[in-house]
């Protein structure tokens, strides 16, 4: 038996309870581009028989806080229109495994992948949103587009920041990540959503050239985000940030706090 295996076994999962070690180099390597079919930026795949699993780390004490599980396991139809069905389970150190929190009900077409349908419980109740609903563009619609390359978009300033430019692409230069004692040479993308703004968030990820998965992903938040508590600047003064055009990005996300994602691909399992 494999020793990832037998650690899956007795923890429960294959993320050690340390975040391991990260260095990231630029380098002067070109990337083409990168066929990335992930639902971005949840990691999973939606074909069947992907599995998917992803770890969250504090980043200010290096801790695991929570890991998540993707399994597509099962064809569904949403609307008449085929899919797969993408069971999610969480683990926190506090009280282990929540099997099936959600269900997402997901499909590759036309070049990317997105979401048909999500189940959520709420209140003890499970809740149906479809493609159908209202609003439902606005959580689940969009989720990129499948090729990622880096055509100048963001061009770097003398003190580290970025200045955009008229172009397109999502990519922001070639880096070789070592997470543990795995290399991986990436994409490095800066994903706005849409346009940038000190009010938004940002998706920093790097994806491997050779598997078009993501290996290290960090979600930031626009300093006057959370305008009622605070620049985030003064609240996280220690976390990483990234500025475009003047906007400061601060590493932080929806749960109020920074954290360093890395994947099973990372892992190399």
């Amino acid at each position: 038996m494999a020793t990832e295996d037998r650690e899956y076994q007795d923890q429960g999962h294959p993320f050690p309870p340390l975040r391991p070690d990260i260095a990231i180099v630029e380098t002067k390597n070109k990337i083409d581009h990168i066929d990335c079919m992930e639902l971005q930026w949840w990691f999973a795949i939606p074909q069947l028989g992907d599995h998917t699993m992803y770890a969250s780390y504090e980043v200010d004490t290096g801790e695991l806080s929570a890991v998540t599980e993707m399994v597509a396991a099962t064809p569904a139809r949403v609307h008449g229109l085929d899919c797969v069905e993408i069971g999610v389970s969480e683990w926190s150190p506090v009280d282990g495994w929540h099997p099936m929190v959600s269900s997402f009900y997901c499909t590759r077409a036309r070049g990317e992948s997105k979401w048909l349908a999500v189940i959520t419980s709420r209140q003890g109740r499970k809740v149906v949103s479809t493609f159908r609903d209202k609003g439902f563009d606005l959580n689940w619609g969009g989720c990129g587009k499948q090729r990622l390359h880096d055509d100048g978009r963001y061009q770097t300033q003398a003190d580290g920041s970025y200045r955009l430019t008229d172009r397109k692409g999502l990519g922001a230069g070639v880096y070789d990540v070592a997470i543990g004692e795995a290399c991986f040479r990436c994409l490095r993308v800066l994903d706005p959503g849409g346009s940038v703004s000190e009010y938004d968030e940002l998706s920093e990820a790097y994806v491997d050239e050779g598997t078009g998965r993501t290996v290290l992903y960090r979600q930031y938040q626009g300093r006057l985000m959370t305008a009622e508590k605070g620049d985030l600047t003064e609240k996280y003064p220690a976390n990483r940030r990234i500025v475009i055009d003047g906007c400061v990005y601060v590493q932080c996300d929806c749960t109020g706090r920074g954290h360093d994602v890395i994947t099973n691909t990372a892992l190399k399992i």
